[in-house]
């Protein structure tokens, strides 16, 4: 009974540092400043030349310098440009005239905050500061300006997407007079969340033109300086040759870092929101991020093509296909493209990704994710249930013998050998394993942190209600009773709850027999409880259930013979 109390000790001690090391549970990030956004040109440093960019020691001769490349934003935003307003039934996406740039990418299926009466959730959240995506440049003709010159277009101001699976096109095009053509031409499919683009280059001058095109892409966290945690991180992501890389500001700030051809996709997510690129060129093409603000993890993201020369009179374009939407399976895996890998467990994938399709298949019939929670507990209770109830078993029989094995410990104590080998005839004879109360918990761990990942990542449970206070199954439980309470703002219900089960089931445990391990083993509640605290609702309630079938089922078996 020693050894299985400090296993379960250790056991709980490597939880908790693995748990903080991993995931950081109680660091706290702090939020980001406050965006002010500037009407003035860009400084001078900033300004377009003509001259060739510089190349950075060490780049190959083919790419330009992060430093070197365009970063124009749209400034004088007080300014009313002609734009054209994309609606279809998940999203609402505004184009702006100058460069062609997406203003505005809001989805009409989530908010940004759980109060009913909050906005829709915009993907563009850069668009306060003027860095809008999919600005085009060329860097060998900066005075060209074509990241800020006026588009235009014939269709109309407002387009309806019909209700249908049929892709719609809609062109933007713009000139500089007898030298080139630009012509942005979306592919939008009404009910998905991708479209594919594809950029057209004409050169409509008499000599052949020499150039580099980059297609810049600009990005910041989704959430409010409020929302931004560690729970929650937003980052670049990469997927190329099956592995998906995940940068932070920091990582970034590191080192220069450039991601060469062929990739599947570069994006920008957090737990349940992604902006990815695809390009649909295998090759031809390098993708350049880097920092522009830090303070505010303000990213720009370049599609730089390699150097080109187009002759008179002919033609060149890129294409790639944008996803700016939810991090939902099917969505992704309709988008292609590796795209679904974006939703990634670590290590429990194999885990979490099933739990996360039984736990969808549950709500089908529920319609409340809460209770979709309750019954994915009971299936795995019934799945661990032959394992625990030998487990229990072992342990009553371990109670039992007790007073045999005291006599042995008193009898063989200066023997040690003597005594392994009469308690071990006493394990046999009497079919119990003094290591058998600890395995159910062992092999509960790994569909813990399965559980942990996906109920804190599903976008399916984000601001998704159980019952009363508990309107958000994605964040810690709270409620308020109009007191501030410090560090916690409300009461942690649930999570008291968890640990008054878990003592409650302590308690009904058989006792080790030695009573400083009964303290050790009743201090247990109380330092999980404290762990807790922070974790998603949706995964207390799951361990809150799981505590209390298990009470039911000790309870049981102690009340036989």
């Amino acid at each position: 009974m020693e050894k299985r109390a400090l296993l379960a000790l250790v056991l709980s001690l490597l939880v908790l540092v693995f748990w903080e090391y991993f995931f950081g549970l109680f660091h706290v990030i702090e939020p980001p400043q406050q965006e002010t956004v500037t009407t003035t040109t860009p400084p001078s440093a900033e300004s377009p030349s003509t001259a060739q960019p510089p190349k950075a020691p060490g780049l190959p001769p083919d790419i330009a310098s992060p430093q070197a490349l365009p970063k124009d934003r749209l400034t004088d935003l007080g300014q009313h440009f002609q734009s054209w307003l994309v609606e279809a039934s998940d999203y609402r996406m505004q184009i702006l005239s100058p460069g062609a740039r997406i203003n505005s990418f809001r989805l009409n299926k989530f908010r940004q905050e759980v109060d009913p009466e909050s906005p829709p959730m915009e993907m563009v959240p850069t668009q306060a500061s003027g860095y809008l995506p999919m600005a085009v440049d060329l860097l060998h003709h900066p005075d060209w300006q074509l990241s800020t010159r006026s588009f235009e277009s014939r269709s109309p101001a407002q387009l309806t997407l019909p209700s249908t699976d049929s892709p719609q096109n809609f062109s933007l095009s713009t000139e500089v007079p007898e030298r080139l053509r630009v012509t942005k031409s979306f592919t939008l499919t009404p009910s998905a969340y991708f479209m594919d683009v594809e950029i057209r280059l004409e050169n409509l001058a008499s000599e052949s033109l020499s150039d580099q095109m980059g297609i810049s892409f600009f990005f910041q966290p989704y959430a409010g300086p409020k929302e931004e945690s560690s729970n929650n991180p937003s980052h670049l992501a990469v997927f190329a040759k099956g592995t998906l890389e995940t940068f932070s500001v920091k990582d970034l700030q590191k080192k220069e870092t450039i991601f060469k051809t062929p990739m599947d996709w570069v994006g920008y997510e957090d737990n349940y929101f992604i902006q990815a690129v695809a390009p649909l060129e295998k090759e031809g093409y390098q993708v350049i991020p880097r920092i522009l603000d830090a303070d505010k993890g303000l990213l720009q993201v370049v599609c730089l093509t390699d150097p080109f020369q187009l002759e008179a009179g002919k033609d060149k374009t890129f294409k790639m296909r944008l996803y700016l939407g939810p991090k939902n399976l099917n969505e992704l895996d309709r988008a292609d493209h590796n795209l679904s890998h974006s939703v990634d467990y670590g290590w429990f994938t194999v885990l979490a990704k099933p739990l996360l399709h039984l736990l969808i298949w549950c709500y089908k019939y529920t319609h409340n994710y809460g209770v979709a929670i309750i019954l994915i507990t009971v299936l795995i209770k019934l799945v661990f249930w032959p394992l625990t109830h030998k487990s229990y078993q072992s342990m009553k029989m371990m109670k039992k013998i007790q007073p045999k094995i005291a006599q042995i410990r008193e009898k063989h104590k200066d023997d040690r050998e003597k005594l392994n080998t009469e308690l071990m005839g006493v394990y046999r004879t009497y079919k119990v394993n003094p290591m058998g109360g600890c395995l159910p918990m062992v092999l509960q761990i790994p569909v813990f942190f399965a559980l942990y990942r996906m109920l804190n990542g599903a976008v399916e449970l984000r601001h998704e209600p159980f019952i009363w206070w508990i309107n958000n199954l994605t964040a810690p439980d709270r409620l308020n009773i109009g007191i501030p309470i410090p560090y916690l703002g409300g009461i942690p219900v649930l999570t008291i709850l968890m640990g008054i089960s878990m003592f409650l089931q302590q308690k009904m445990t058989p006792s080790a027999g030695d009573p400083r391990q009964d303290q050790m083993m009743m201090l247990m509640p109380v330092v999980f409880t404290f762990f807790f605290i922070n974790f998603p609702s949706g995964l207390v309630l799951y361990w809150l259930v799981n505590n209390v079938l298990s009470i039911a089922q000790q309870y049981w078996i102690n009340r036989r013979p």
